[in-house]
């Protein structure tokens, strides 16, 4: 699971680096549209493909650490043979879903392509960006059967990456 742990966080950095990149282009867009009246050419179509390819790569990483949003429609029980149950059945259920958008995704990119889809202003393909979210949500699939099977064995499922297990000065 530590190497998994390592792509996600590998690939999270790739996602803020080009989050990063995008906030640069906006602010370069805002100064040359509103101090020189001439924005940049395409920079929506940018921001829109960019935002695709961070929100992707982020996915791994997001769920790994639990920072996504959580709603708790089934409890904690006391009994720890049902939060087990749970636990496996909630992964296996998002495994599905992801595998699903994967799937999907990548047949969706076959479709741009032989459709020549593109962004309006500097035709910017589509192909590469459902290429993107499709290997995201196919490791993303990956990283969930990987818990699923951790949960089945009674094992803990916490965010194992070599470069965060940093010690932390107590005194």
């Amino acid at each position: 699971m530590r190497a998994l742990d390592n792509i996600a966080g590998a690939l999270a950095v790739v996602s803020g680096l080009v989050l990063v990149a995008l906030i640069g282009l906006t602010f370069a867009d805002v100064v040359l549209r509103y101090v020189f009246a001439a924005p940049i050419l395409g920079a929506k179509d940018l921001l829109e493909m960019g935002m695709v390819t961070v929100v992707a790569l982020a996915f791994p990483f997001t769920w790994r650490i639990g920072g996504h949003i959580v709603v708790d429609l089934i409890p904690e029980y006391p009994i720890d043979a049902l939060n087990r149950g749970r636990e496996i059945a909630v992964r296996a259920i998002c495994a599905a879903i992801f595998a699903l958008l994967a799937w999907q995704a990548w047949l969706r990119a076959d479709d741009a392509a032989l459709f020549n889809e593109a962004t309006n202003m500097i035709a910017l393909p589509f192909q590469p960006f459902f290429r993107v979210l499709a290997g995201a949500a196919a490791f993303q699939t990956l990283v969930l059967a990987a818990e699923t099977g951790l949960a089945g064995a009674g094992r803990p499922l916490g965010f194992r990456a070599g470069w965060a297990a940093a010690e932390t000065d107590s005194a």
